[in-house]
């Protein structure tokens, strides 16, 4: 994670807190890592791997891979 945001969450996150989801045949996991101030400052060290990066809730993570919703509801581009 520190190298796609710039930020270190090893002393924050629990290998217990996370969403699994299988998808396509492939187990999906989404860390939770709580505590984290809203106005942090991400900064990514690889460039172009990350196009954007924002707080939103939970209920608006995608349903499928054809759910544009939050890509949408964050201005990028789908």
């Amino acid at each position: 994670v520190l190298e796609e945001t710039g930020f270190d969450i090893g002393k924050l996150i629990s290998k217990n807190d996370y969403i699994e989801a299988i998808i396509h045949e492939q187990i999906v996991r989404l860390y939770i890592v709580a505590h984290i101030p809203r106005d942090t400052k991400f900064q990514p060290r690889t460039r172009y791997e990350i196009k954007a990066c924002e707080w939103f809730p939970l209920a608006d993570l995608p349903s499928s891979r054809k759910d544009m919703t939050p890509k949408l509801k964050m201005g990028v581009s789908p």
